[in-house]
């Protein structure tokens, strides 16, 4: 079967999006979840002397955050490329948003820099912001590939 007729779709399977849509569903799922695990790490951080172990799983955490951003990216550009180019487009946006996020929250512990909190917040609810987004546009595209053509 030529790559053409594979990408087409029918409406009795809804097409690569049926396929391919609940895999990118759950990885954006559990990038979110991952995310706003961070602010809550931060939240029992921030502005206290004594950070427990609050510090260091926020720091954990993060890498799991790069992962899952990275592997998003990296399935969305595989297997989405051909059918949504804008999920494509918003992984990686994402994914590199979330590495530029680590290294300033790094350079926030690391060099004592608490001046960049400024930017590490406002970035830290706009990659938030963007994982809502990407759950709400793949689902919008899922339903419309899904929907009988008139």
């Amino acid at each position: 079967m030529s790559e053409q007729a594979a990408s087409v779709s029918s409406p009795r399977d809804g097409g690569p999006l049926a396929r391919t849509g609940p895999i990118f569903a759950a990885l954006i799922g559990l990038t979110t979840l991952a995310i706003l695990l961070q602010a809550v790490f931060a939240g029992e951080f921030v502005d206290r002397s004594h950070t427990g172990g609050w510090l260091s799983a926020h720091n954990a955490n993060a890498v799991v955050v790069i992962a899952l951003a990275v592997i998003t990216a990296i399935y969305a550009v595989v297997a989405l490329r051909n059918t949504a180019r804008a999920l494509v487009i918003g992984s990686i946006v994402l994914a590199v948003l979330v590495i530029v996020q680590t290294v300033i929250g790094h350079a926030i512990t690391d060099d004592n820099d608490n001046g960049l909190l400024v930017i590490h917040v406002p970035l830290a609810m706009l990659a938030f912001g963007l994982t809502i987004w990407l759950s709400v546009k793949a689902r919008s595209l899922r339903r419309a590939a899904a929907a009988p053509r008139a």
